[in-house]
This record gives structure tokens, C-alpha cells and sequence, in this order.
């Protein structure tokens, strides 16, 4: 069995569990500090996208650890699909919206998530099809009840 795919997404969970405790904290920081400056939609925008990228980011991690070390589809998948359809988006809104007022600080840990996230992808990508051919191996070599 080839592991190195799958190697490789684990080490990518790994930097981004500190990477986001980082980013939690500065990125925190700083929109509470700059919070009296921006404007209303951007205030409410940048604190609602802040809170359900925590939320998405805890149980992505969990949902890539937990499928990547036990070779399961469905996890795996999860892990894709929030990565894909809900993380990218949000950390693009902080990447790319110039109405935040963002420092340098904060524009380096966004693009870092940035392109942890999208190493994530492939990986994911690869290891998802490392998982699903291994299942089918199982499934299949099963004997048949008739």
C-alpha cells in the first residue's frame, strides 16, 4: 500500500492545527482592535465569517485527522467537501476584501492558510482515492452468500 499520500496530508493537518491557533489569536486581536474603524457591514461580516471559520476549522481537523489515519471515506470526504464548499470562500473573504483595513501580519496568515488550504486539497484529493480504492479492495475480495 502506497502511505506517502496520505503522509503528506497528516503533515499538512499537523502545520495547520498551529497555524490556525495562531491565527485565532492575531487575527482576534487585531479585529478587535480595528472593530470601532470598519464599517457596519464589514464589522458584521468580518465578525460572522471569523466566528464559522472557527467552527468549520475545528471539525475540519477533526473530520481529516480522524479519516486520514483511519483510511474512512466518508470522513475523508467530509473533510474535502467543507474544505472545498465552506473553507476557501471564507478565508478568501479575509485574503481579498480591502475593506478590512488588513496588516501585514494579518495578510501573511491569510495567505499561508490560504495555500496550507489548498495543499489540503489535493492531498485530500489523493488520499480520498487511496481510501476508496482500499475499501473496494476489502468489499470486494468478501465471499459472496448465495
Amino acid at each position: 500500500m502506497e502511505y506517502r499520500t496520505m503522509l503528506r496530508l497528516q503533515k499538512c493537518l499537523y502545520f495547520n492545527f498551529y497555524l490556525y491557533m495562531t491565527w485565532v489569536v492575531v487575527v482576534g486581536f487585531f479585529l478587535y482592535s480595528k472593530l470601532n474603524y470598519l464599517g457596519h457591514l464589514t464589522k458584521y461580516l468580518s465578525l460572522t465569517v471569523f466566528t464559522l471559520l472557527n467552527i468549520i476549522e475545528s471539525a475540519r481537523i477533526y473530520l481529516g485527522h480522524y479519516g486520514n489515519l483511519s483510511r474512512r471515506v466518508p470522513e475523508l470526504a467530509g473533510f474535502l467537501m467543507l474544505t472545498v464548499l465552506m473553507q476557501m470562500p471564507l478565508v478568501s473573504f479575509f485574503l481579498f476584501n480591502p475593506y478590512l483595513m488588513s496588516t501585514p501580519v494579518e495578510m501573511t496568515l491569510h495567505s499561508m492558510l490560504a495555500l496550507l488550504t489548498v495543499a489540503e486539497i489535493v492531498f485530500s484529493f489523493m488520499a480520498l482515492k487511496q481510501a476508496s480504492d482500499f475499501a473496494k479492495s476489502i468489499y470486494l475480495s468478501q465471499p459472496k452468500d448465495r
